[in-house]
């Protein structure tokens, strides 16, 4: 019996519900960063599609999109099924947006990846919800009152995250020292320091100290604006803070939008790129500290810091522990090409200092969890949670995941890589993009008062906000493994969406939060944060992986996933199709998708339909096109077709499928993509085709023979439409 998956989809649903899905308060996306995101909702309605028998008549379809509606908006729905539905399998987890959509629907889940940031943030999205949701606060200030899902575990997440945040605040008091103003009646503190990178001037006859500045301006806040001056002192460089619009002219020293060049205040020089570069790989590029912002009554004040806030900020530590050496990719990281070679060099010193003296106290307040789990009650039986412990030291090591989450979340905001927003004097956090760029001007906030953005307290709500919104409703098994590795269930489904091709690095990205979080959960999931970086065995087809040369990574990528369906197969559900999503540009397409597709027929699969769900709103030339492969296990066994059969079958039979298939507002790229699923359908039903000459049909030969049926019938309706309007006019 087909499923509604393999018939007909709301598709528009889907997609504005993918497209509009955004990490605002309460979604899984504030535990922690994480790139391309799969959407929660829209993906739980897709699988409740996978679930149930198509219709018959058409009452019943619209109370079936009213279901799938209603998922796709967020909504908790029964959906039925003729059992107690599959075990749904994804070994390509991510941040777990697709095992928290199984686990809407109540179905199990085994989730993996051989990302140990992944695995982390797919426990604290599913697996340790599920564990410990539905129990009572341990906190010594928990209320009585009886708490629902995951409401005691986000209480005890904040308790214990302002806890720690209050001791760190204390024992780095002297590093955020106040500042005195005139028009105040009290101290106030610094809500941001804005640095500037230098060197010294390649002009011989001048070696001053120079900004590599890309903006001198600190704010345009309108009525508030402020800008720094660069003044050479002997050779020394100081700023000059102005209140006031910035001269024109005076507003950077950079010189033109591309490459690192920048004009000498003091002289006139312009250094060139090379010459930027060769400092930096000489050690000999600087970060100067150009302005202070202080929040007053009036407004935000930007002042020149003095030899207070210079101290405080050089923050010395005597123990320096290395957090990794930043992968060689000029694709994602910038900072190699200028000699910033190590995560270390990342983060000013103190900054430094905020993140490892939060690492420092994590064990001990995990440890007064502990004890205060076991005042309430809860089981001292030594259990840790990396072996499904359930009791006091396994709860308050689920609370360290979070705590754990929450200081790598930190790392995004604090870092001398966060540029500065002059248009109204804030801070970027450090990902804005798949990428990590050179900062010339960046911001360093007070992590411990409310102004910035990215401080601790911000972070922590939005971090329990999102805690509270996980259902955990169903068990689900999150471990690190190789997709190739695997073991299948009997009777699942695949349920994931595959690596992109070469498109997201995620090892490398992933590698500027693995050290932060390996100081905290090193010793809470000791297998998983055993080596020194995040492995980067993970199946892509990026160059760089294979000494630069695109073609071998390519194949092997595809040898990969091929061999993924092939392991597969064997333990597929009978009753059930499973589902991949994939994106590909269309430039690639026949080196990408069509392979994909080649890949599940390959391995004994049809393939009976094909969804695009976009995430984007627009549609630019050389976007990633994003589609829901729809495949079930092939039942028939050895039927040999012709190509003039198949022909005839697309003729007679795929009119009626499009007539179901399509809604009245696709697009016509969407049209053609549907069209393809339905056709590719009609050709699982034959082990094989073969043409007039006894050779077989390829599969680009069958895509292009379906998408001229699928043009075809798009222009004949598209006629009946247009005389149909003019009838009517």
């Amino acid at each position: 019996m087909k499923k509604i998956i393999e018939t007909r989809l709301p598709v528009h649903i889907l997609t504005q519900s993918a497209i509009g899905e955004k990490v605002k308060k309460g979604h899984p996306g504030n535990l922690h960063p994480w790139w391309n995101r799969t959407p929660i909702d829209s993906s739980a309605a897709l699988l409740a599609a996978v679930l149930e028998d198509t219709p018959q008549e058409e009452a019943q379809w619209r109370t079936v999109f009213e279901r799938l509606g209603q998922l796709a908006d967020g909504g908790k729905v029964q959906i039925p099924a003729s059992s107690n539905g599959p075990v749904v399998c994804d070994p390509f987890a991510g941040f777990g947006g697709l095992v928290m959509a199984a686990q809407k629907l109540g179905l199990p889940v085994i989730a993996s990846d051989l990302n140990p940031v992944a695995v982390t943030l797919t426990k604290a999205a599913a697996e340790i919800p599920a564990e410990f949701g539905e129990r009572q606060p341990v906190n010594p200030d928990a209320s009585a009152l009886l708490t629902e899902g995951t409401e005691g575990l986000e209480a005890d997440v904040a308790y214990y995250g302002k806890k720690l945040g209050e001791r760190v605040c204390t024992l780095l008091e002297n590093q955020y020292p106040l500042v005195n103003l005139p028009s105040e009646q009290q101290p106030l503190p610094v809500f941001a320091w804005i640095w500037v990178r230098t060197m010294e001037c390649p002009n011989p006859a001048c070696s001053c100290e120079m900004p590599l500045a890309s903006s001198f301006v600190l704010t345009r806040t309108k009525g508030k604006e402020y800008w720094a001056e660069p003044v050479s002192e002997g050779k020394k460089l100081t700023f000059q803070i102005h209140q006031g619009i910035c001269p024109h002219g005076k507003e950077t020293n950079k010189h033109g939008s591309k490459g690192a060049r920048f004009i000498c205040p003091h002289c006139g020089s312009i250094a060139q790129d090379e010459e930027v570069i060769r400092a930096g790989k000489d050690g000999h590029l600087g970060i100067q500290l150009m302005a202070v912002g202080v929040q007053t009554r009036t407004g935000r004040v930007f002042l020149a810091p003095d030899a207070v806030q210079k101290q405080a900020a050089a923050c010395v530590r005597t123990e320096e522990e290395a957090l990794g050496t930043i992968p060689n990719n000029a694709r994602w990281f910038a900072p190699p090409r200028f000699g910033i070679t190590q995560f270390s060099q990342l983060f000013t010193p103190r900054q430094k200092c905020f993140l490892d003296t939060l690492c420092e106290q994590l064990p001990v307040i995990c440890k007064e969890a502990e004890l205060d789990a076991i005042k309430k009650q809860m089981a001292d039986d030594g259990m840790p949670l990396a072996e499904k412990g359930k009791g006091a030291l396994a709860y308050s090591q689920a609370i360290g995941v979070y705590l754990s989450l929450l200081i790598s979340k930190l790392a995004d905001f604090h870092s001398a890589f966060c540029t500065w927003d002059n248009r109204n004097g804030n801070i970027r956090s450090v990902f804005n993009r798949q990428a990590l760029p050179i900062a010339w001007v960046f911001g360093e906030g007070n992590p411990f008062i409310s102004g910035p953005i990215g401080n601790f307290h911000t972070v922590l709500k939005n971090m329990t906000d999102a805690i509270s919104g996980l259902s955990g409703s169903r068990p689900a098994d999150v471990f690190q493994a190789d997709a190739l590795d695997v073991s299948f269930p009997e009777d699942s489904i695949l349920f994931t969406e595959l690596p992109y091709f070469d498109n997201v690095g995620y090892g490398e990205l992933s590698d500027y939060f693995y050290g932060w979080l390996k100081k905290g959960l090193e010793s809470i999931y000791p297998n998983v944060f055993q080596q020194q970086s995040t492995p980067k065995e993970e199946i892509c087809s990026i160059p760089e992986h294979f000494a630069g040369n695109a073609a071998a990574a390519a194949e092997k990528y595809k040898e990969q996933i091929r061999t993924i369906f092939a392991h597969f197969y064997p333990h597929a559900s009978k009753e059930y199709p499973s589902v991949v999503f994939f994106a590909y540009r269309e430039a690639d397409r026949e080196n990408a998708f069509d392979f994909l597709l080649q890949g599940i027929i390959d391995a004994g699969f049809s393939i009976t339909g094909l969804w695009p769900v976009r995430t984007n709103i627009s549609k630019k030339k050389g976007e990633l096109v994003r589609v829901a492969v729809i495949f079930r296990r092939r039942e028939t066994d050895e039927v040999i077709g012709t190509r003039r059969g198949f022909i005839n079958g697309l003729k007679h039979r795929l009119p009626a499928l499009l007539d179901m298939a399509y809604e009245e507002n696709l697009q016509e790229d969407e049209k053609q993509i549907i069209g393809l699923g339905m056709g590719l359908q009609i050709a699982g039903e034959f082990q094989k085709v073969l043409n007039a000459d006894g050779t077989l049909l390829s599969l680009s030969d069958a895509l292009n023979l379906i998408g001229q049926e699928v043009r075809d019938y798009c222009y004949i309706h598209a006629v009946e439409r247009q005389k149909e309007e003019e009838n009517d006019g």
